[in-house]
């Protein structure tokens, strides 16, 4: 017999039961693995981490801890955890048989049967290719909500048959005002909206695909004015803003390249950080001194003129990568790890993030700033100067001039048209 478990240097994995060609696995940390955890794992369509609410870990650890100093063959060691795990590997494979026998959807379906029905088909989608990678992990944030709404006490047996515009009225007032506590706090207009996008696809997915006779009580509900939102942003003195890119030009230009160009690709393009990890090399024009950009909200795509400054660090990266002996194909993505092309898939937009809360540990004044503040501070900045409202929308490629004039600042004057009797 193969011998059991796997030894490695963070882990170490110990094949508990095998359910129809479905390994149940305990992953016990090593005394030198940073992260102390320890649970059961299976992979149906998707990896599943079972931790017990918590005393899986428990258990295991004091299990090990009484054979610490015995010569315990393998086989014994699993047979032991197999027993003392008894139970949570018959709720994984419960588990596992509900995953593989789907419901079918009708009017008396639960509200969160359905739902999870949904984003399986969403997921399937992105299988295929129709829903981006980017798309679904919004996705599996709108579903995570969603699920909570509807498990709490009050909502937990409702029908498709009792939603109606209540049912979506009051979960929005959930939304705006964080009533249950499921998010980070009180969610902005503009999010509300973006979040019954994906209720609004569900109804079209019970509707259209599955045909089942129900209304769109969506289609009773306005629209949130995002216009009339508070402003979500910060914008950047102008003292910070010179700092901040003094210091990229003059000391950390090589070492911090990519966040360097990702800020001017903010500051000057209002290219938004999701549309710079799916840059890739067949985007770039550098003898024009263009980029190609997908709009990864629509799928659209547009040209920008980038400046000098842009140029020089997109060569900088592709002169870096091919330094260490890697050949720029089309498909190599610009934002990659150590400020070199990327193969494969793109990094998510949120590695950017990490970029620049290493720059930001380095350089404490800029502490609480963020790259998008970037990309408001350069809208803010070009209605300050008198830049056409419709120019600062094409740039930022909004798709209402009402979600442009957000940035318009509420304590700019308008100079009086003066009457001239001199004339």
């Amino acid at each position: 017999m193969k011998s059991l478990s796997r030894e490695s240097v963070k882990t170490t994995k110990y094949l508990l039961a095998n359910i129809n060609g479905i390994e149940i696995n305990l992953i016990m940390p090593s005394q030198y693995a940073r992260e102390q955890k320890c649970f059961l794992t299976y992979k149906t369509s998707k990896i599943h981490k079972y931790y017990g609410k918590g005393s899986v870990k428990e258990r295991a650890f004091n299990y090990f801890k009484t054979i610490e100093d015995k010569s315990i063959k393998e086989p014994i060691v699993i047979a032991h955890l197999m027993e003392l795990f008894k139970e949570d590997i018959l709720n994984i494979r419960n588990e596992i048989a509900n995953e593989e026998a789907p419901q079918e959807i009708d009017t008396n379906s639960n509200v969160v049967v359905a739902l999870k029905s949904f984003y399986a088909y969403k997921e399937l989608q992105h299988k295929e290719g129709s829903v981006s990678r980017g798309s679904l992990y919004g996705y599996k944030h709108h579903q995570r909500k969603l699920e909570l709404y509807f498990n709490l006490a009050a909502n937990k047996s409702l029908r498709l048959s009792d939603l109606d515009a209540s049912t979506w009225q009051n979960y929005r007032v959930n939304l705006l005002n964080d009533t249950n506590g499921f998010g980070k706090g009180k969610l902005k207009n503009s999010s509300v909206n973006q979040h019954f996008q994906y209720i609004h696809q569900f109804y079209s997915w019970l509707v259209d695909y599955l045909e089942i006779p129900i209304k769109n009580h969506l289609k009773k509900l306005n629209k949130l004015s995002e216009a009339k939102g508070d402003r979500r942003f910060k914008v950047i003195d102008d003292a910070t803003l010179k700092d901040f890119y003094h210091i990229l030009e003059t000391y950390e230009k090589y070492y911090f390249t990519r966040l360097y160009l990702s800020a001017l690709f903010l500051y000057e393009n209002n290219v938004r950080l999701s549309e710079q990890v799916l840059i890739q090399a067949k985007d770039i024009d550098l003898q024009q001194s263009t980029v190609r950009i997908i709009n990864n909200k629509g799928s659209r795509t547009r040209l920008i003129r980038v400046s000098p400054k842009v140029k020089e660090l997109i060569e900088m990266i592709r002169d870096k990568t091919i330094k260490h002996g890697i050949e720029v194909t089309d498909e190599m993505y610009l934002i990659g790890g150590h400020d070199m092309f990327k193969k494969g898939i793109p990094h998510g937009h949120k590695e950017l993030a990490v970029v620049m809360r290493r720059f930001r540990k380095k350089y404490p004044q800029f502490a609480g700033r963020t790259l998008y503040e970037h990309k408001h501070t350069s809208i803010t900045k070009q209605f300050n100067s008198g830049v056409d409202h419709y120019q600062i929308k094409q740039r930022a490629d909004h798709s209402s001039i009402k979600t442009t004039e957000i940035y318009l600042e509420q304590s700019k004057v308008v100079k009086p048209f003066e009457l001239k009797l001199d004339e």
